[in-house]
């Protein structure tokens, strides 16, 4: 209503007449934490730990620059000639980005912890993502906690204890969810990831290390993409021949022999004898001689001895000091119109960049959110840039990664099926023997739900907390949701088998509640859930004509 009036004229007086309502919230805006080339808008460096939105490959390419150019290493190889050795490099959010772009991701933010130069240890570059996690806490948007390449940069210690603080954000907030990857992913017997047994079983580990939790997923194997690494063509190419570089053991061969001297007493013959059968078995299992060790070990305190069979093995094995191969100290740069440099490249191109799916299942989770709702499990989607996994995983391994019976840890695998090609084949959060959380999809439309119907509300704090008050309330609520029971989100006939919305005195509320400034709204929702097994049963029928 208008003020008292007091001056003869016209006036205007608009009235409301639409009801408010619920505005559905982004579910897909992931942030990426890691390594960049570079962090910089205007000054060198300027945005190192900042949050940083963009759009697109092209702008993050523009702020944080593109791959490391790593140093060209070849190798000869008896059987197969010139091979390349494939970089171990740890700088792969590029190309994690890329996995990104390519699989349907769209708006996203990104944190650079540091440049290609740095040389932190995993402690200190821990700390940083703590630090940058608080950043993240406080920017309302983001949906998604992603951490592309912590399985290069951190041990596996910090790797899990990363997760577990990205995990107690997510609960804290609830508004947010943590794509996991495992910590190895191309192991070469698919049954030391599963079964219980040593520190190197990366899904044991995993297991051990993260909690149960409905707030995020985890995902196996590492995948293999169709990018390549990029390479200096300006440095010095290190090529090893098909000797065996013996130096080390060379090294190693003098010191103990020096020992041996000066052990006139023989007292530390057993731990000479140790340290001597070490380096020839070094050797020997390298090129695969069948010398018999037994003369020379039982016999370490003749140094010269010891001496004339090391050099009868290397006499023996055509071994080189220096061991180089013929393009070492070129330049790739000079090759360019030979042969060997055409060699060169299709060596490059054979060598796929081997990542972690967290990337790629974040662009998923965004194309499916889109194309979809984010109430579709992301599973049974393809991969795109991805040749296949690391490890082929059979329907047998499966049943201990999906189903974890002592805590509901499921891992959730990515497959490949004939002329089906590369597909993600598991849906299940960390509390996967939850029937209220097992699926990511569930979890991940309740954040939504939940975090529209938030910030709706919040424009009746401090209205009247009477019957006018709770109707447009549960108007409000109940429109949204059955705009979200239309789209399909919700299971039902009618919109009462769909959801419910409750709001009122002595049916949410006492009196006491009202006094204490509390208007309680319980809200029902019947969650459409994904046909994980689907069983058809055949059986014979009688003749009957």
């Amino acid at each position: 209503m208008l003020t008292q009036l007091k001056t003869p004229g016209a006036f205007i007086e608009e009235v409301s007449k639409f009801p408010p309502s619920v505005a559905q919230v982004e579910t897909a805006i992931p942030v990426f934490i890691g390594l960049t080339e570079k962090a910089t808008r205007k000054v060198d460096g300027d945005l190192l730990e900042s949050l940083v939105r963009i759009t697109s490959l092209l702008e993050y390419e523009t702020l944080f620059g593109g791959a490391n150019k790593e140093t060209l290493e070849l190798k000869d190889d008896a059987v197969n000639g010139l091979t390349l050795v494939t970089p171990d490099t740890k700088f792969l959010m590029p190309y994690a980005m890329q996995m990104y772009f390519a699989n349907g991701g769209g708006p996203c933010y990104i944190i650079s912890i540091g440049d290609f130069e740095d040389t932190s240890d995993s402690s200190a570059l821990k700390s940083r993502i703590e630090t940058c996690l608080e950043a993240v806490s406080r920017e309302d948007e983001i949906t998604l906690l992603v951490f592309p390449d912590a399985t290069k940069t951190l041990n596996e210690g910090d790797f899990y204890g990363m997760y577990q603080i990205a995990l107690d954000q997510a609960n804290e907030l609830k508004d947010r969810f943590v794509i996991i990857d495992t910590y190895k992913g191309n192991s070469t017997e698919l049954t030391q990831l599963i079964e219980e047994g040593p520190s190197n079983n990366t899904i044991s580990n995993l297991r051990d290390s993260i909690p149960g939790d409905k707030y995020g997923a985890a995902y196996f194997p590492h995948v293999k993409t169709i990018l390549n690494y990029a390479y200096d063509e300006t440095a010095a190419i290190t090529h090893t021949g098909t000797g065996y570089n013996y130096s080390a053991e060379e090294t190693l061969l003098n010191n103990l022999i020096a020992e041996i001297n000066a052990d006139t007493a023989g007292d530390d013959l057993e731990e000479n004898r140790t340290a001597l059968l070490a380096i020839f078995e070094t050797i020997n299992e390298t090129y695969d001689f069948p010398f018999d060790l037994t003369p020379y070990i039982d016999a370490t305190t003749s140094a010269e001895l010891v001496a004339a069979y090391f050099n009868n093995v290397i006499d023996a094995g055509g071994f080189s000091s220096d061991n180089l191969g013929a393009l070492s100290g070129q330049k790739l740069e000079d090759l360019k119109g030979t042969t060997v440099y055409n060699e060169i490249q299709a060596l490059i191109n054979a060598d796929p960049v081997v990542l972690p799916p967290s990337a790629a299942m974040a662009g998923v989770y965004a194309k499916v959110d889109s194309t979809r709702g984010v109430w579709k499990a992301p599973a049974n989607v393809g991969l795109n840039y991805v040749v296949g996994p690391t490890e082929k995983v059979n329907n047998t391994q499966q049943d201990g990664l999906n189903v974890d019976v002592n805590a509901g840890k499921s891992i959730n695998v990515i497959r490949t099926f004939t002329g089906k090609g590369t597909l993600v084949w598991g849906a299940r959060t960390l509390d996967g023997n939850s029937n209220e959380w097992r699926y990511i999809s569930v979890r991940r439309f309740f954040n939504m739900v939940e975090e529209s119907v938030k910030k709706a509300s919040e424009r009746f704090v401090f209205d009247s907390n009477d019957a006018n008050t709770w109707i447009k309330v549960k108007g409000m609520i109940e429109n949204f949701l059955n705009t979200q029971w239309r789209a399909g989100a919700l299971a039902g006939a009618t919109p009462e088998d769909a959801y419910f919305v409750s709001v009122g005195l002595d049916e949410t509320m006492s009196a006491q509640d009202i006094l204490e400034g509390r208007m309680i709204v319980e809200i029902g929702m019947a969650a459409v859930r994904p046909a994980e097994f689907i069983i058809l049963r055949f059986s014979h029928k009688l003749q009957e004509s």
